[in-house]
This record gives C-alpha cells, structure tokens and sequence, in this order.
C-alpha cells in the first residue's frame, strides 16, 4: 500500500482540522495504508483525537526555533522523512502549510496534495497564507477543497495554475441517531474560542432576545481558546451570565448535541463545518451564518435549518428566536430527510481519498 504523510501544524490541538484530519488519517490506517504524521508542534504522546496504533507521529517542535531556521530545520526534517520512508503521497493539511512543503517537494516526484481547510478569500491579514496558496496551486499536484464554491475561489484567484483542483467535503462520520423526542430548551455551539467562529455575535444575539426566552431557555457554547477570558468578560458585562455557559473542550461533546434543541453556527468564515455535519446527525434544527463556505451546502434554508446573511446579528437573534418559540417547526426540522446527507457518508468520501492517493 503507499506510504503517505500528513503535515499537520499541530496534532495537539482541539479543532476542527485536527478533528477531521484523524479520522481521515484513521480510516486509511485502517485500509492498510501505511500513514505517518509530521506535527510541525505538540506533544505526539498527548494527542486529544486518538490515531490508530500503526500510525507514525512525529513532531518538529518547531515553536523552540526562531527565524529562518524554523523553515529550513523544517524542510531538512520533510526531505529526511522523505527520502527514509520511500514516501509516495504527501498531504500538507491546510494550505499556509504549504509554506514548509513546496520548496522541499518541488520537483522530488513525490505526488504532493495540498488540503485546504479554510477558503481561498480567508488569509487572516497573513501574507504568507495568500503566497502559500499561489505557491501550492503553482507546485503542488492537487489541491483539495471542502466545497464547489471554494473549488471556483481558487480557479478565480489562481495567478497561474498548474495543480488539479478537486472537492472532497468533510465526512459525517457519525451514524445518524435517533431523534431526541424530549430534548432540553438548550441551544449549543461547539468550537475554538477564536475570532473565526464568532462567539461574540453569538452573545450578542443572545442578549438582544427577550428576557422571557432567555430565562426558559439556556445557551452552552463549547470549546476553548484564546478568545475565551474575553468572552467572559462580555457575558457579564451583558448581563446574561444566568442563561449562557461556557463549557471547556470535552471528549463528551456528543452527550450536548443529544440533548440539544437547536444548534447555532455563528462563525465568520468556515470550510466546511464538521460541527454542521455533527448537528445534522443529531437531526437538530440549526441556525447559521450563510458565511464562506460550507453552510449553504449542508442546510436546505426553511427546511432543516435557517441561514441568516452573514454576519447580520439582527437576523441571528429573530432566526434563534423563531426556532425557540415554535415546537412545531423545530418538529418539521428534526425530521426532514435531507438528499445531501449520503453525499457525506464516510465511506463515498473515503473513495474519493483513495482515488487521489492511489
């Protein structure tokens, strides 16, 4: 079976790309492959999504050089794993990766993928994030976007173009589950405390409903992060602490979305939401930012969900508040079968991967 690589930033981490890249990751271990992990940081013994036995870690602990050594210590370190392990497919996920694997790849013959994991109009004010993308799409053989529209963002912005582009969304590796007939009058939101996934536009909405939802109703929003301490100090300054918790990252999380009611996708910008995938196998009505990418290809608007205009907080509170206040199109919501779903099966995306990596 080939002998692949994924380049992760940090294995450690608790996200959505960590989240998805394991069981990618997973589910090629399990089909014999032989998988080895190069963590450019974290700790390979203290990893929160586990990995099957077979599969290698390693990780540079990159963040203990400084300067230009960090790239070439990292480049010397890919060709090293490299050349050792008659590596034949290298998958660098998320694209500012790439920064670390073009120049030590380019022109080796090892078949090189580049796994995008944000969309191609997002480079967070990064200037090497834009150029990793130019560079990927210039050196890399395939790049692999969550979604169609993304597929078209980097076809648009390519300066030249010389990689395949192909879209393989995220899977809902989740079974679907039976639908919770007695959910509690919870609404939760599940990932990293950062400026992405827009907690604090979540607050907002939240403060602005009615007094009298706001005391039958409660709103849990987990994860960790750097935003954190930040969102606290706004839920007090609001007012809202006795309807709003903050619950730390847990390998629990299921036992939330099972007796949830609705699920709140507040984020600025995604690629494709594993928290939506998860949500829609709970079967619970979801409420969601229309942003760049991925909602507006997982929620049918008025049917298992709503998708608000971006950013527009206005719109998340009335959309929230609707869902609230009736039962009966939370009822209509939960129990729409949607076309989409077995798109989304592991295994129809797992082809997909393998078709690339053969």
């Amino acid at each position: 079976m080939p002998n692949i690589v994924f380049l992760i930033y940090n294995i450690s981490l608790v996200g959505g790309t960590e989240r998805v890249a394991s069981v990618i990751i997973n589910e090629l271990a399990k089909r014999d492959y032989n998988v080895h992990v190069l963590s450019l940081n974290g700790d390979p013994n203290n990893i929160f999504f586990p990995l099957e036995p077979n599969v290698r870690v390693t990780s540079m602990h990159l963040d203990d050089r400084k300067g230009i050594e960090k790239a070439v210590y990292s480049q010397r370190k890919i060709r090293q794993l490299v050349n050792r392990n008659n590596i034949d497919t290298f998958v660098t996920v998320e694209s500012n990766m790439a920064i670390h694997s073009v120049p030590p790849l380019a022109f080796t013959g090892v078949r090189h993928v580049v796994w995008e994991h944000f969309n191609f109009n997002v480079s967070l004010g990064i200037a090497s994030r834009s150029l990793a993308r130019q560079l990927s799409l210039s050196f890399a053989d395939r790049i692999v976007t969550l979604t169609a529209r993304d597929m078209q963002f980097w076809k648009q912005g390519a300066w030249y173009h010389n990689a395949q582009l192909t879209h393989i969304p995220n899977p809902m590796f989740l079974e679907e589950r039976d639908v919770n007939e007695k959910p509690s009058k919870t609404v939760i939101s599940v990932g990293r405390h950062t400026y992405q996934k827009g907690f604090d536009l979540l607050v907002d909405a939240w403060a602005g409903l009615p007094a009298v939802l706001r005391k039958e109703w409660k709103l849990l929003i987990i994860g960790d992060g750097e935003d954190k301490p930040a969102l606290e100090d706004k839920i007090a300054e609001l007012g809202i602490g006795d309807s709003v918790e903050l619950v730390a990252a847990t390998q629990a999380v299921f036992e939330y979305f099972e007796k949830a009611s609705i699920y709140c996708l507040s984020s600025r910008f995604e690629g494709l939401p594993m928290v939506l995938l998860e949500a829609l196998a709970f079967h619970l009505p979801i409420v969601a930012f229309d942003c760049d990418t991925g909602p507006d290809e997982l929620i049918e608007d008025g049917k298992n969900g709503i998708l608000v205009e971006a950013g527009n907080v206005n719109k998340l509170k009335q959309s929230l508040a609707t869902l609230m206040e009736d039962n009966g199109l939370r009822e209509r919501m939960k129990n729409h079968k949607s076309q989409r779903l077995p798109l989304l099966e592991l295994d129809t995306v797992m082809e997909q991967w393998c078709r690339i990596l053969n």
